[in-house]
């Protein structure tokens, strides 16, 4: 898992995300465009993961992705992932 897009593709796409999270599937796939899903989204997300048993979608993991997105990891870390 190392992009956004992998989220929605872990979680079956913008329309089954766009549901869990409570917006517009044009919202969904805005975010998936942009490559980032609003941190006000992140609860929901790791929420409805934690449901359909993808522990692997954790906080840990959307922070990181979107850090590296970002290029905001330290090199370490960024080479580790």
């Amino acid at each position: 898992m190392d992009t956004v897009s992998d989220i929605f593709d872990a979680l079956g796409g913008p329309a089954a995300l766009a549901r869990a999270l409570g917006v517009n599937p044009s919202t969904a796939s805005e975010m998936k465009r942009r490559g980032a899903i609003p941190s006000e989204y992140w609860v929901q997300l790791v929420e409805h993961a934690r449901a359909i048993d993808r522990s692997d979608i954790d906080y840990e993991a959307v922070a990181r992705i979107h850090a590296k997105a970002k290029g905001r990891l330290p090199a370490p870390l960024a080479e580790a992932y």
